[in-house]
C-alpha cells in the first residue's frame, strides 16, 4: 500500500534543508521570531537567505507569519506537519514499539547486574521477568 501524496512528498523536500529544519527547531524552541532574530542563529546566511527558506516553510504550510508593527513574527504550525506525515509514519510504529521494549528489558537486565555487583538481590518483580 503507497501513503505518500504530493503533499507528504513536498513536506519532504521541504524538511530535507537543515536550515530549514533548524528555524523549525527555533520556533519551536523560542515561539514566534522575526527574520533579525532568525538571521542571529545563523551567522553565515544574510537576512534574504533565511527570507527565503522561510517562504518555502510557508507554502508548505509548516509556518505562520504575522505582522506587528513593521516587524513580521514566524511561528510554528506543528498541525501542518503531523497531518500529511501521520499516515506515512504509522507504517513504523511497530518498529518504535519493537525497539523500545527490547530497550526497557535491557536496561532493566543492567540495572539488575548493577545491584548483584553490590550485594544486592534482585526484587521479586526482576526474578518473575527473568522466568518469562
Amino acid at each position: 500500500m503507497r501513503v505518500r501524496t504530493d503533499r507528504t512528498d513536498a513536506l519532504f523536500k521541504i524538511l530535507a534543508d537543515p536550515t530549514r529544519r533548524r528555524i523549525l527547531d527555533l520556533l519551536a524552541e523560542q515561539g514566534p521570531l522575526n527574520v533579525t532574530e532568525l538571521s542571529a542563529e545563523f551567522p553565515g546566511l544574510v537576512a534574504s537567505g533565511i527570507s527565503k527558506h522561510l517562504m518555502g516553510l510557508r507554502s508548505a504550510g509548516l509556518v505562520h507569519a504575522n505582522r506587528e508593527g513593521r516587524q513580521q513574527f514566524y511561528s510554528l504550525d506543528a498541525t501542518a506537519m503531523a497531518g500529511p506525515l501521520a499516515a506515512w509514519l504509522k507504517k513504523y510504529d511497530h518498529f518504535w514499539g519493537g525497539a523500545l521494549e527490547r530497550l526497557r528489558r535491557l536496561a532493566e537486565n543492567q540495572a539488575e547486574e548493577s545491584g548483584a555487583e553490590y550485594g544486592r538481590t534482585p526484587s521479586k518483580r526482576a526474578r518473575q521477568r527473568r522466568r518469562k
